[in-house]
């Protein structure tokens, strides 16, 4: 999976009502525009990705 794969899946939780989808909101928005808290973010996500990914 590319990268631009991987951030569009990441993406597309944004419109569940779940941790995953507020984090992926809160990604999306760069809420409090701080590059510490997105890194934060992405490193979450990136959780959920692989917990996903070995579901698979």
């Amino acid at each position: 999976m590319s990268a631009d794969e991987v951030f569009t899946h990441i993406l597309s939780w944004a419109t569940e009502d779940s941790h995953r989808g507020r984090l992926a909101r809160a990604f999306k928005s760069n809420m409090g525009d701080s590059a510490e808290l997105q890194a934060q973010r992405i490193g979450l996500l990136s959780v959920y990705m692989k917990r996903e990914a070995q579901r698979a």
